[in-house]
């Protein structure tokens, strides 16, 4: 699968201060790894991750060293291009300087070429064309995965291989997801009148703009960062008669200004960027730029709440694909010790859904995450949080799952889920969307060197259950640590009658 871009032309900026294009970045790896390549050639000053909304396709990154000058970064691209990361081998090349003649020059804030609010996306969506990235990059066309002796229809030949790539892994799948049309039809419909002025965030097909134009919005504008993408959903606009009602933008949302809508700052605010983490779009960060557009006080952002939720699972059938197991007399245990309990994965990149692995639940769904769209920002993420919960039947919990809510106002009137529960008749959610699984293991023997140890619980086991979360939300990973009820019984029992109740902030789950 090509990568989403090439090496790109570097901003004017002052010498020996070039940056480094870095590709075929596997999804899982953080920021903290890709600084630490760089740690021995002067370190890292300034660092932008672009990461596929695909699971299953690379992410790519710039950086700019703190010092060194040429020698140094020509020595770092030497050294590191062709080396495994997270089992892969990236490509690091220099990031070209501008052509002569067309330096970049600074435009008033009309114009789209600047960030509308200053800040510089942590995340961009598959074939974003924002002119804040600062250039232009390379276009795979959707012929030039196939060897030329392949036929490929003339229709999508000359396509670009992301919007592809991007409308047959989940656009489908998401536009056919008819409770996820209704739960926004019903959102918005409390909302609108024939006054109502609309944005919204990411336009992809154009659904959730015509379902505001049918409401009978007054105007909406449709904020899309992929150019071919723009124009696909403008032909569907103009397919059902709204290009009267809504204008189609070709830009990141961090780059409109509100002088630049038809009619100024906005009534209702509406965005879909949600993924199988609820912030795994960065959808706080969008959301937080975006109020600038948004009519203060009497404002609608939709959806308005969201919670995201980790469910502790046991699963026999799930095991089963994840480890090994002895046949006919012959022992497979020590591919065991290779098993993957660090990282999260989407359950599509199982093969399966998870509902068709009998999963039972060890562990209520507890809350780690609660979001208003309309209030908060990513720094009101915790990094850390620890919830304290019981063990709800006896067995080994195979896993962790990850799933949200969010709700189309404070009053949480309507609602849409990706708890495999409620997807059970919703083929479609879990394959655009589908849940979040992190294979676990007993962490009190994570130094073990033969195979994990699963961690196996009996009804009524206390079970602390420590969430990792980075990136404002976009990463996480889970720890569970068991600790049995002879032990708390002991405890109680050795403990001083004076003593004053545990002051350690933890959340405890409601059970």
């Amino acid at each position: 699968m090509a990568e989403p871009a090439e090496a790109r032309v570097a901003p004017a900026g002052p010498a020996g201060r070039q940056e480094i294009y870095i590709g075929g970045i596997p999804n899982g790896i953080s920021k903290d790894v890709i600084r630490e390549l760089f740690k021995s050639y002067g370190g890292v000053a300034k660092l932008n991750v672009i990461r596929s909304r695909r699971k299953t396709a690379p992410s790519y990154a710039f950086v700019r060293l703190r010092a060194g000058g040429s020698e140094v970064l020509e020595k770092a691209v030497k050294e590191l291009d062709g080396c495994e990361v997270g089992g892969k081998a990236i490509r690091v090349q220099k990031r070209r300087p501008p052509a002569e003649g067309k330096r970049r020059q600074r435009i008033p804030k009309a114009k789209h070429d600047q960030v509308g609010n200053g800040i510089q996306p942590a995340w961009y969506p598959p074939g974003a064309e924002a002119k804040s990235r600062g250039a232009k990059k390379k276009v795979y066309l959707f012929k030039q995965e196939f060897n030329p002796m392949f036929y490929v229809p003339r229709r999508i030949a000359n396509v670009p291989n992301e919007l592809i790539v991007a409308v047959n892994d989940f656009h489908f799948a998401m536009m056919n997801d008819l409770p996820r049309n209704e739960f926004y039809y019903n959102a918005l419909k409390e909302v609108i009148n024939a006054d109502s002025t609309i944005v919204e965030i990411g336009l992809g097909s154009g659904l959730l703009s015509m379902i505001c134009g049918k409401l009978g919005a007054k105007h909406i504008t449709g904020i899309e960062a992929s150019k071919p993408l723009s124009h696909l959903a403008q032909k569907n606009i103009t397919n059902n008669g709204l290009q009267n009602k809504i204008n189609v933008v070709n830009a990141m949302s961090t780059e409109v200004e509100a002088k630049q809508l038809r009619h100024g700052r906005v009534d209702i605010l509406v965005s879909e960027i949600l993924g199988t983490l609820l912030l795994s779009e960065n959808a706080l960060q969008f959301n937080a730029d975006a109020k600038r557009l948004l009519k203060p006080k009497s404002g609608h952002v939709i959806p308005r709440l969201g919670t995201q939720y980790v469910t502790l699972i046991e699963s026999r059938k799930l095991d089963l694909i994840t480890s090994s197991k002895g046949w006919n007399g012959l022992d497979f245990s020590s591919f065991n010790k290779l098993k993957d309990t660090a990282s999260l994965l989407f359950t599509k990149e199982l093969g399966c859904r998870l509902c068709t692995l009998e999963p039972k639940n060890i562990s209520h769904r507890l809350p780690i995450i609660e979001v208003d769209f309309a209030q908060d920002d990513p720094n009101t993420v915790d990094p850390i949080k620890v919830v304290r919960t019981k063990a709800l039947e006896d067995g080994v919990i195979h896993a962790a799952v990850f799933s949200w809510e969010v709700y189309s106002d404070v009053s949480k009137k309507f609602k849409m889920s990706t708890h495999w529960e409620d997807t059970i008749d919703n083929f479609q959610r879990d394959m655009q969307w589908g849940q979040g699984i992190q294979l676990l293991e007993d962490p009190d023997f994570g130094d073990n060197k033969n195979a994990p140890v699963p961690l196996e619980v009996k009804k009524g086991d206390v079970l602390i259950v420590e969430l990792k979360i980075a990136e404002g939300g976009s990463m996480m990973q889970c720890v569970v640590r068991r600790v049995q009820v002879q032990e708390i019984e002991q405890k109680v029992r050795l403990a001083p009658k004076h003593d004053a109740p545990s002051s350690s902030g933890e959340a405890k789950a409601t059970d």
